[in-house]
């Protein structure tokens, strides 16, 4: 029987093969949950391995794509051939497909665990320290050298070292901050620790956070914003964190405010202010 071969189809999926490629290859600033970046040594590190990796795969990908092609183009079946003769084993096949792929498995191991070691060492001594709290269904941040507290907004200096202790309230959490660092998980009756510098060219800009662990009903809005910026602008941060609150409304133009009696709350002292705005 006469096999009709397709060209145009062929060259039809290696069109779209190339397109797919190409895509995979767009600019990663459009993407803001991206992790190829290189804000900071954490994510340069991984980023770099993962292209290492991507390299040695795609080699092994392509010589046995084309060996396979070879033997069934080679040894394909021909019309009057006979019946081929049956082998039992071949000991230098036998060596060589286990000595390849262990000598690329050591090309994979050997970078995996420097970036394993380099990612999981203790932070400088002099690094900013920040504990992330863990909450049903929110995060809170602490940074003890100042004792200030915050949530969901996590404030970072560029140029610094920031070291997280990350611990939970109550169930399993996971912190991540696509395009500064990777995983880390927030572990009942445990702390873990994840550490990273943002880099000084990034100055201020602001980034997403998630919760990457299934934690409840509300896991999907447990999301807070993290923004870096410059270490004065930081100083300025904290000094407005650690100023007394401001109690009662803004008074419009032309008005004066309403005084706060003493253990009245902000929102009884903003109602008499517009009660007292609306009378005039």
């Amino acid at each position: 029987m006469t096999r009709t071969h397709h060209p145009r189809r062929l060259a039809a999926a290696l069109l779209a093969g190339a397109a797919l490629l190409a895509l995979t290859a767009c600019d990663t600033g459009q993407y803001p949950n991206s992790i190829f970046t290189k804000h900071t040594e954490f994510n340069a590190d991984v980023g770099s391995l993962f292209g290492r990796l991507f390299f040695w795969g795609t080699i092994v990908f392509v010589l046995v794509e084309a060996l396979l092609l070879y033997v069934i183009i080679k040894f394909r079946r021909k019309p009057g051939q006979a019946e081929p003769k049956h082998v039992h084993g071949n000991t230098t096949l036998e060596v060589l497909w286990t000595a390849i792929p262990a000598v690329i498995l050591v090309f994979i191991a050997v970078p995996t665990v420097r970036t394993i070691f380099r990612t999981q060492a203790k932070a400088r001594p002099d690094a900013l320290q920040v504990e992330v709290i863990g909450h049903q269904w929110w995060w809170e941040f602490r940074y003890p050298e100042y004792n200030v507290s915050t949530a969901n907004e996590l404030y970072l200096p560029t140029g610094r070292t920031v070291n997280f202790a990350l611990k939970t309230a109550d169930v399993l959490h996971s912190f991540w901050i696509p395009a500064l660092a990777g995983k880390r998980d927030l572990i009942s009756n445990h702390t873990n620790f994840l550490w990273f510098t943002p880099d000084s060219a990034l100055g201020a800009q602001s980034w997403n956070g998630h919760c990457a662990e299934y934690c409840g009903a509300s896991h999907a809005n447990m999301k807070f914003r993290v923004y870096t910026v410059t270490p004065t602008e930081f100083d300025s941060w904290v000094a407005g964190q650690k100023a007394p609150a401001a109690y009662g409304a803004v008074a419009a133009p032309g008005q004066s405010p309403s005084p706060a009696t003493p253990g009245d709350s902000a929102a009884a002292a903003a109602t008499r202010s517009q009660a007292g705005a609306a009378g005039a």
